[in-house]
């Protein structure tokens, strides 16, 4: 009572504020050193990183084929990543969609057509710079407290979003005879690709069929690899049995 005598209300609410300010000064010298450090840091493991990705282009210069297996890979990371960001709040859950979207129609979509090379002018590009800041607006807006979780989207921004265009243009192949896909219907976009796929029956059977042969050919690559894995092919396809007995009698 003596202290609201001697501090009518408004000069309380000017104290904490007051308080505040001299609270938020205290803390404000620790938070600009750890976000320095952290950017140091992030930037240091960066240029790791690609030094690792142009270390595997130097390997695998002339197979696109393990390249894109690695590009399929990373995709599946940022997705995983962004989901196990949404499960624990520090987004919120339009974000992941947002995300699901981009890396669908953008990252996905890119997979699929390297090592196809496009201008910088062409309807490509443009997509793919307006989805990569479409998925930065909405990690930026979307956090559950930007102040809280600005360290990570300083990580998220630099591993989820923006350093994925770099190791792609660094994934070209230096050749031009080589920065083509195998067949032309290939180089389309998913959107168009996925309404061709729904409105022809024909191209449905096209990719079923294309689907089965990837399957078996990567169980007939385990069999030969593994006695474990042949044995398990066999006991639960007797197509695959059948077909492995005759490669088995002839040899």
């Amino acid at each position: 009572q003596a202290f609201r005598h001697r501090h009518p209300p408004r000069r309380q609410g000017a104290l904490r504020e007051q308080l505040a300010r001299m609270a938020a000064a205290a803390l404000a010298p620790p938070l600009t050193v750890a976000l320095f450090f952290e950017v140091v840091l992030l930037l240091a493991l960066t240029g790791a990183a690609v030094w690792a990705w142009a270390a595997f282009l130097d390997r695998y210069e002339h197979d696109p084929g393990h390249v894109r297996a690695a590009m399929y890979l990373g995709v599946l990371g940022a997705t995983a990543l962004e989901t196990a960001i949404t499960a624990n709040g520090v987004v919120q859950t339009w974000v992941l969609w947002v995300c699901l979207v981009v890396n669908v129609w953008g990252a996905l979509d890119a997979v699929l057509r390297y090592p196809a090379a496009h201008d910088v002018e062409s309807f490509f590009a443009a997509k793919q710079l307006f989805l990569l800041l479409t998925k930065t607006f909405a990690l930026g807006f979307g956090l559950s407290s930007f102040a809280g979780y600005l360290w990570l989207y300083l990580i998220l921004l630099v591993t989820d979003i923006w350093v994925w265009p770099m190791f792609y243009f660094m994934a070209q192949p230096m050749d031009e005879n080589e920065q083509v896909v195998k067949d032309d219907a290939y180089d389309v976009d998913l959107f168009v690709r996925l309404c061709y796929l729904a409105a022809s029956p024909a191209e449905r059977q096209a990719v079923a069929a294309t689907c089965r042969t990837w399957w078996y050919r990567r169980l007939a690559d385990a069999s030969e690899r593994s006695s474990i894995a042949k044995l398990a092919i066999c006991a639960a396809s007797a197509r695959h049995r059948r077909a492995l007995g005759k490669v088995g009698r002839s040899v």
